[in-house]
C-alpha cells in the first residue's frame, strides 16, 4: 500500500507542477497494460533420469501489468508527466516501475525506478514473440540451472536512477543513466524516506553508470537497427569480508530487414565481480511475416564461469557452464491488441566443473507451448 501511495504522490506532484506553469490543459491520465498467459509442456532429461522424471511435465503461467500515465504539455512547450506500473500478479514487488519525466527539444529526462540504458532499450534479434524467446522470455521451457541466456541486462537494475535520452540525430540516439545505489528501489532502506542517503549493506553496488547508443534507418523496402553500449558499477561493498568487486556489462545487437524478412544477432559480455566469474551470451534470430502471421527462429549460447558468488548455480569450481537453446516460433495477430503465439524448443546444458558425475554435467529438454497476449 505504501508503494501505491508513493506512485499516486508522483502523479499528484506532476499535476501540481503543470498547474504552476499554467499549462493550457491539465494532466490527462491514461490507463493501459497487458495480460499474458502460457500453457507449456517441458520434457527433460537430467543425468540418469528419464524425460519428465521427478518433475511435472506441464504448467500454466501468466504475467500481467497495469500502468498509469499522466502527461501534459506546458505553455512553454515542455512536456511533463509521470508513469507508474502495477504488477497484476501475486508477487512481493507490486510496483514494477515508477518515474517522472520532462521532455522537449533538449531530449528527455526520467527520474525514478525504471529500466535503464541497456535493460530498457537494447537490440535483440527478430524471431521472438510476446511470450517466447531464446534469450530471456516470459516463459522459459527448461529446468536448467542457469535459468535463461539473458542478453539485455545492465548492472543498474531497477533501482532509483536518472536516465537521459538525446534527441534523434539522423537515426542516432544516446541514452545515459546513473544510480547512486543499487539498494534503493522499494523505499524500505534507511535514509530513502528519512534524513540521509540510502544505506549500502554488504553485497551492494553503488555509483553505477550506463550508456547505450542506437541507430535506425529505413530505406526502400529494407532497414537496419543497431545498438551498443555498456554499464559499470563504480563501487561494490564487501560481502563476507571479501570484496567481490564491481561488475560491468557490454552489449551490442544488429538487425536487418528485407521486405518481409528479418535477420539479426546479439552479444553481451558480463565482467562480473568475483573470482573467475565472467560470462557471455551470443545468439541469432530470423523472421518472416505473411499478413497477420509471423514465423521465426532463434538460437542462443551462454558461456558461464562460476567460482565467485554472483553465479550461484555453479555446483563445483573449475571449468565452466554452457547453455544452448534453439526455438521455432509462430505468431498470429488476431486483432488490435490481441495475439496468439506458440513455440517448439530444445535446450541443452553442459557443466565442465571438477568432480561432477554425469547426472550433474548434462541436461537437455524439449518443450512445446502456446500462449496469448492482450494489450489494452
Amino acid at each position: 500500500m505504501k508503494r501505491i501511495l508513493l506512485g499516486s504522490t508522483a502523479l499528484v506532484g506532476a499535476a501540481s507542477m503543470a498547474g504552476s506553469a499554467q499549462a493550457s490543459d491539465g494532466i490527462k491520465l491514461d490507463v493501459g497494460g497487458f495480460f499474458q498467459v502460457v500453457y507449456e509442456g517441458v520434457f527433460d532429461n537430467k543425468g540418469n533420469h528419464g524425460f519428465g522424471a521427478i518433475r511435472n511435465t506441464d504448467r500454466i503461467e501468466h504475467n500481467a501489468e497495469v500502468w498509469f500515465k499522466g502527461e501534459t504539455t506546458l505553455d512553454n512547450g515542455l512536456t511533463v508527466g509521470a508513469h507508474v506500473e502495477l504488477e497484476g500478479e501475486n508477487s512481493g514487488d507490486q510496483i514494477d516501475k515508477s518515474f517522472v519525466y520532462w521532455s522537449g527539444g533538449f531530449g528527455r529526462v526520467q527520474i525514478g525506478t525504471q529500466d535503464n540504458a541497456i535493460g530498457g532499450y537494447c537490440i535483440l534479434p527478430p524471431g521472438a514473440t510476446a511470450n517466447f524467446s531464446a534469450f530471456s522470455p516470459n516463459a522459459w521451457g527448461s529446468n536448467d540451472p542457469v535459468g535463461s541466456n539473458a542478453a539485455c541486462i545492465d548492472v543498474l537494475g531497477n533501482s532509483n536512477s536518472i536516465l537521459y535520452t538525446t534527441p534523434n540525430f539522423g537515426g542516432f540516439q544516446l541514452r545515459a543513466g546513473y544510480t547512486p545505489s543499487n539498494n534503493a528501489e522499494d523505499y524500505t532502506q534507511q535514509g530513502v524516506n528519512n534524513a540521509g542517503t540510502p544505506s549500502n549493506v554488504n553485497g551492494t553496488a553503488h555509483h553505477s553508470f550506463a550508456a547505450y547508443a542506437t541507430y535506425s534507418y529505413a530505406g526502400n523496402d529494407w532497414g537496419v537497427d543497431w545498438g551498443g553500449g555498456g554499464s559499470w558499477q563504480a563501487a561494490f561493498n564487501e560481502e563476507n569480508k571479501a570484496n567481490a568487486g564491481p561488475s560491468a556489462a557490454y552489449q551490442t545487437g544488429l538487425n536487418f530487414t528485407f521486405g518481409n524478412f528479418g535477420v539479426g544477432g546479439v552479444m553481451e559480455y558480463f565482467d562480473t565481480g568475483g573470482n573467475d566469474n565472467n560470462a557471455w551470451v551470443a545468439g541469432f534470430g530470423g523472421s518472416y511475416t505473411m499478413d497477420a502471421w509471423t514465423v521465426g527462429i532463434q538460437g542462443s549460447h551462454g558461456h558461464y564461469n562460476g567460482e565467485g558468488p554472483a553465479l550461484t548455480f555453479a555446483s563445483d569450481p573449475g571449468g565452466s557452464r554452457n547453455l544452448d537453446r534453439v526455438i521455432l516460433t509462430g505468431n498470429y495477430a488476431m486483432g488490435p491488441g490481441v495475439s496468439l503465439d506458440a513455440e517448439l524448443g530444445y535446450t541443452w546444458f553442459h557443466d565442465t566443473g571438477n568432480g561432477l558425475d554425469d547426472s550433474q554435467r548434462h541436461y537437455q529438454a524439449v518443450d512445446a507451448a502456446i500462449g496469448s497476449k492482450f494489450t489494452f
